[in-house]
């Protein structure tokens, strides 16, 4: 998620959600996979926490994560 045009897709996306406590799910999401040293366990930490809240944009931004790893 380094690369520019991710972060402006990941961006709009958290822009969208009307939702503010799933919107700083996102934004901590987004903070913390920035980070050099990012561990997995962190990242799922927060997935855990935004699935928790709403399943449908969980899979939504799973997606949305997988398409920008290929």
């Amino acid at each position: 998620m380094n690369d520019a045009t991710d972060i402006e897709t990941f961006d709009t996306y958290i822009r969208k959600v009307e939702n503010q406590e799933i919107k700083g799910i996102l934004l901590k999401l987004k903070n913390e996979i920035r980070k050099p040293d990012v561990t997995w366990e962190s990242v799922k930490s927060i997935l855990i926490s935004l699935k928790q809240k709403d399943t449908i944009i969980t899979k939504e931004i799973f997606l949305l994560l997988l398409e920008k790893a290929e």
